[in-house]
């Protein structure tokens, strides 16, 4: 049985609002059998409408030109014929380019060896057509982008430390050159993640967060900013999205998920609270974790009380992790939760009415009665769908690589570069979140994306890529 987005606010509401009623019935308190996730044909549509233009190539400035390679670099050379025959045709000599490319721990050229022939009676010159570039007559090859990609955001290793790295294995790569590859390979992905975003936000149920990142600006006190990255996580296909923002008022999330219809789950921050606590299109519900944490804060105030509510909430736990190691689908979950995680939400949220004026306000575990069951509604909601999580550490563990990156490198070098981080962190999270090695990923992404199909953009997707790639498809 499926249900439309508002039935499903409809039904979900409806079910919240009856929690005093349940009677343990698992057919009674479960949302119904829906997916939150996104169908590959929807992915298809998304894809047509997501505009890709090709930068127009930059003028070179006066006095640069392009780097030598060094001659002691091993050479694989690769001939590549014209398509048509040449069959009658006269050889008149040859195109070389040379492209600077790279294996784990080591360099060497290759060179793209494409003979010229002059058509018989003069009717011009047959020549092979190079694969298409991220940077067209440039230096680097696309594993070399890649691969300074995945150390700066999959290993947080700052473009300088790269350099030094790649002058003792025989290549000196000028620092701007460096930069610039980086922009240029972001710039062929910002379609993909123009997708990545369209898709993920038409999605059912979504995880929000945000984390702060410093960011070079001359026009701001003592020359450093203080913006932030916005993450949306869509579990069930494993996708995230990073999306850069000067401020952390609303006005990102307002723009981001202007759109959406359906299950939004956060830590409590005060503006998703302002903008969907009474959003007709949108269920806003919270993290287990965030109000356990009170209460292990409230140990300290009345121990056995605390350790009464942090019991309980372990048994909870104690039945995710025992589902996910019996390797159950969402409907199996769904399942067990309604037998199991419902009699003790239900024993909770009795506690909590019974104590809720027993502390003082300002006391430990009065604040920890004073965050949760306001939000119990929504902290208890995951019971209803097994595709629901019961806390945010999934999108908290996509976060760490930023963090990482946060430490080593301290900050971004402008806002533009801000934003190319937070779109680049995006596919490198997903990637992992999919079990998907990212230089392979992203070199094969750099090779293909410019000559496939509009329509079959989505299949790059790092939720796709294997299936696609395995199973290629017309």
């Amino acid at each position: 049985m499926r249900f439309g987005i508002n039935s499903l606010a409809g039904l979900v509401r409806n079910k919240l609002g009856l929690s005093e009623k349940r009677n343990g019935n698992v057919g009674d308190n479960q949302m119904g059998l829906f997916e939150l996730g996104v169908t590959q044909s929807v992915q298809e549509e998304l894809s047509c409408s997501v505009e890709r233009q090709k930068p127009a190539p930059k003028k070179r400035a006066k006095g640069t030109g392009r780097m030598s390679l060094p001659e002691k670099l091993t050479r694989e050379e690769i001939v590549i014929e014209p398509s048509e025959s040449t069959e009658g045709c006269t050889k008149i000599g040859e195109e070389v380019t040379e492209v600077l490319e790279i294996e784990p721990a080591f360099f060497y050229v290759k060179r793209y060896v494409r003979p010229k022939y002059a058509r018989p009676n003069g009717e011009g010159i047959l020549i092979g057509m190079l694969p298409d570039r991220v940077i067209d007559k440039g230096i680097p090859s696309e594993s070399v982008i890649a691969q300074l990609t995945v150390d700066k955001y999959v290993y947080g290793m700052p473009l300088h430390r790269q350099i030094d790295k790649y002058r003792k294995m025989g290549v000196r790569i000028p620092a701007s050159s460096a930069s610039d590859w980086l922009m240029k390979g972001w710039e062929q992905l910002q379609p993909l993640w123009e997708l990545l975003r369209l898709v993920v936000f038409t999605h059912k149920y979504l995880q929000a967060d945000e984390s702060p990142i410093k960011v070079q600006d001359r026009d701001h006190k003592n020359g450093i900013h203080k913006g932030y990255v916005l993450l949306y996580h869509a579990p069930v296909d494993r996708l995230v999205l990073f999306d850069y923002r000067k401020g952390r008022d609303s006005s990102g999330p307002k723009e981001m998920l202007s759109g959406f219809k359906g299950i939004l789950q956060t830590d409590g921050y005060i503006v998703y609270d302002s903008l969907y606590g009474n959003h007709p299109d949108i269920l806003l519900t919270y993290c287990m974790a965030h109000a356990r944490h009170y209460f292990v804060d409230a140990v300290k105030d009345d121990e056995k009380q605390a350790n009464y509510v942090l019991d309980e909430m372990q048994l909870l736990y104690a039945l995710e992790q025992r589902m996910r190691e019996q390797e159950l689908d969402w409907e199996q979950r769904t399942a067990e939760r309604g037998k199991h995680a419902r009699p003790v939400l239900d024993r909770l949220e009795k506690w909590l009415k019974e104590n809720q004026y027993r502390y003082r306000p300002q006391s430990p575990m009065g604040k920890a009665i004073d965050y949760t069951l306001p939000r119990w509604a929504g902290l208890s909601a995951y019971e209803l769908h097994g595709q629901m999580e019961i806390d945010n550490n999934l999108i908290e563990n996509a976060v760490r690589p930023l963090a990482i990156g946060r430490k080593n490198y301290l900050f971004a070098g402008s806002h533009q570069a801000a934003e190319m981080t937070a779109g680049m962190y995006s596919f490198m999270a997903s990637c992992k979140k999919n079990t998907i090695n990212e230089f392979e990923w992203l070199k094969d992404v750099f090779e293909r994306i410019q000559s496939l199909k509009q329509k079959d953009l989505h299949q790059l997707l790092p939720s796709n890529w294997k299936k696609y790639r395995d199973n290629p498809i017309p």
